[in-house]
């Protein structure tokens, strides 16, 4: 059988990635090996593939963080899962094939209620949504919340749970379209992001009241606009720089305002996280069965068009997810 992956032999651009076939791989004893019939599209993808992530891999590289397939090979210390049982996977790279390897403890069960598409789409964003909300925020019920870039993956994670928590949520994204892709899962006010006005100057306009939270997708100078907007011992969430510039935060604005910087990187990327597992992202099942969620169904781009999805994420085009889906994918 072929294994089809998505190979970049030289860090540079997205237009040198390959499609090659490989082998299959033999799961270690405390491996699965899994049939991918869908994987998540991330930025994280494309500044890997073009050598910018923070972390450089080693070459030849393939991207792809998150899967979604069935078990059909696992090591001999595997017992708690079977062959046969649809799964979603955090593959620390590797994800762009049809067959792939992974660690037991960064594989879940999925609920078979949930698609593939949209399983392959839920642990980077639900899991860091989950733990920037519940353990790294510790956001109250009725709390009130501005997500700058909230169209995003993470951005509709965000909403989707806060909402369960009764949140106030205000949804600040660049055009109407993805703004009312924010009201379909939750978001209380929406704001414009016209590119000819500051934020700051936009907030205003729009009467935006001070919130307890602040979650930045987007960095650069909307970061330091959003500031003024913080109440007192609030607190800003840097979680991704979509505007391609990383803030210079004046440390006066965080005394003045006694405010909190609340950094998040959850996963096994995290140096200091040695004990991480794929535990909170069970809620997402919970959830999912229980109709709390929605999660945003993801645009499918079949393997061989990876480039129309590497490239809408490039460019910013893209609404909520995308995932790119196998000849497997059912």
């Amino acid at each position: 059988m072929r294994n089809l992956r998505l190979v970049q032999e030289n860090f540079g651009s997205i237009n040198d990635i390959q499609l090659k076939e490989s082998e299959i791989p033999s799961p270690k004893n405390n491996e699965v090996l899994i049939e991918v019939f869908s994987i998540g599209v991330s930025f994280a993808d494309v500044l890997a593939y073009e050598g910018n992530y923070q972390d450089k891999p080693d070459l030849p590289f393939v991207a792809g963080l998150e899967v979604s397939g069935i078990i059909i090979g696992k090591g001999k210390n595997i017992n708690s899962l079977d062959i046969g049982d649809e799964v979603i996977a955090l593959t620390k790279w590797g994800g762009f094939s049809e067959y792939v390897t992974v660690d037991i403890k960064y594989v879940i069960k999925k609920s078979t209620k949930i698609p593939h598409s949209i399983g392959s789409t839920t642990i980077i964003n639900y899991g860091t949504s989950i733990y920037t909300i519940e353990d790294r925020l510790a956001c109250e019920e009725n709390c009130r919340v501005m997500i700058l870039g909230a169209s995003g993956g993470i951005g509709l994670a965000c909403i989707e749970l806060l909402k369960i928590k009764n949140a106030e949520i205000i949804a600040v994204a660049s055009s109407q379209d993805k703004l009312n892709e924010c009201e379909k899962y939750g978001a209380t006010d929406l704001i414009l992001r016209e590119p000819d006005k500051s934020l700051k100057q936009i907030l205003k306009e729009n009467n935006v009241q001070k919130v307890d939270y602040i979650i930045d997708t987007i960095g650069g100078q909307e970061t330091i606009d959003s500031l003024s907007f913080l109440k007192w011992e609030g607190s800003l969430v840097p979680m991704g720089f979509a505007s391609g510039v990383i803030s210079k935060i004046p440390a006066n604005l965080i005394l003045l305002k006694n405010i909190s910087i609340v950094g998040v990187f959850w996963g096994p990327f995290a140096r200091g996280n040695n004990s991480f597992d794929l535990h909170s992202i069970s809620k997402i099942n919970d959830y999912y069965d229980k109709g709390l969620l929605k999660i945003a169904n993801p645009r499918k781009i079949k393997l061989e068009n990876y480039l129309d999805a590497f490239k809408a994420i490039k460019e910013r085009k893209s609404i909520g997810k995308l995932c790119l889906i196998t000849e497997k994918y059912k």
